[in-house]
């Protein structure tokens, strides 16, 4: 309990003196305008499968996880979308996807910037290696969409028309949650993996308690949100029409800086075991190597002092 408590002391530390909720209010501006591609990315690609009509009914199942304001912004778009997709594959739906998932990757490419920074790793990539990598996260991001939208909005209609058993449909319910749960926390890995400016044998595995932790964070966070808006709020006497952008950007805001804030997390865990095993190869060697592929981030004099707090 006594190491936990010191890594999330450090964390926040950490996470406070690398500006993570300036770096998560600058992600969440350039994410709201690549949102919109985004969608127009998702779209085009779902309504290849399903009809417009289905397509309106699934987006707004997928709507409900959001505060109501921000979904009527969102869903509305997407229906806009939706009724003018035509459902065929061409050329012109094909540079379309293309385009929207460009646009929508820069978005992504800060992201990845404040994900490097929560680690510390000096940003050594070239413009042309970053690009590739949000290009690559942001069609990973594309589908985990149609993934949610599968098991959110496809899933129960299908148990409902063929499982009647009420036994086997609680299991297939809890499963349904379970791999929607799962494909979050592999998200999150994939990013913490390739985010970071780090060679591949400073990388760790794909899904650990820092990556289960982050997750768990965005999930809370993000609902919490939500739920808070739902019940509690008043952004409509106060924002008026706009009150679903800024409820959209706030709610973008929260759950990224959970998001960072889970990096930082991380990146401390990893820390402390590197120290760990170099304590265990070489007791007669003082830990400092384990840190020193880091940047100079690690050592902010607010760090320090949650450390030695700690001890």
């Amino acid at each position: 309990m006594g190491e936990l408590r010191s890594i999330l002391t450090t964390a926040w530390k950490q996470a406070s003196s690398r500006q993570a909720s300036l770096l998560a209010a600058g992600v969440a501006f350039y994410a709201f305008l690549s949102l919109f591609p985004a969608m127009i990315a998702g779209i085009l690609t779902y309504g290849l499968v399903v009809s417009p009509e289905t397509l309106t009914r699934h987006t707004q199942a997928v709507g409900d996880a959001l505060p109501a304001d921000a979904a009527s912004l969102i869903t509305g778009q997407m229906e806009s979308l939706a009724d003018s997709s035509g459902g065929s594959l061409g050329f012109g739906l094909a540079l379309a996807v293309v385009l929207a998932l460009y646009s929508a990757s820069g978005g992504v490419g800060n992201l990845v910037t404040a994900v490097n920074e929560m680690f510390g790793f000096p940003e050594t990539r070239s413009f042309i290696k970053r690009k590739l990598l949000s290009l690559g996260l942001t069609a990973g991001a594309l589908l985990f969409f149609v993934v949610t939208i599968t098991l959110v909005a496809v899933a129960p209609a299908v148990l409902d028309a063929l499982i009647d058993v009420p036994g086997l449909r609680i299991a297939l319910e809890a499963g349904r949650w379970a791999m929607l749960l799962g494909a979050l926390v592999v998200g999150v890995g994939v990013l913490f993996r390739l985010a970071p400016d780090r060679t591949d044998e400073q990388a760790t595995p794909l899904v650990n308690r820092g990556v289960v932790v982050a997750a768990a964070l965005w999930l809370v966070v993000s609902l919490g949100f939500s739920l808070y808006v739902d019940n509690f709020g008043s952004y409509g006497e106060t924002y008026g029409a706009l009150a679903g952008v800024v409820i959209l950007l706030l709610w973008l805001w929260a759950g990224l800086f959970a998001m960072l804030l889970g990096a930082s997390i991380e990146s401390v865990r990893e820390e402390a075991v590197l120290e760990s095993e170099d304590d265990l190869s070489d007791p007669g060697v003082p830990p400092a190597a384990a840190g020193a592929h880091r940047s100079d981030g690690t050592d902010d004099p607010a760090v320090e002092r949650a450390r030695a707090s700690s001890t």
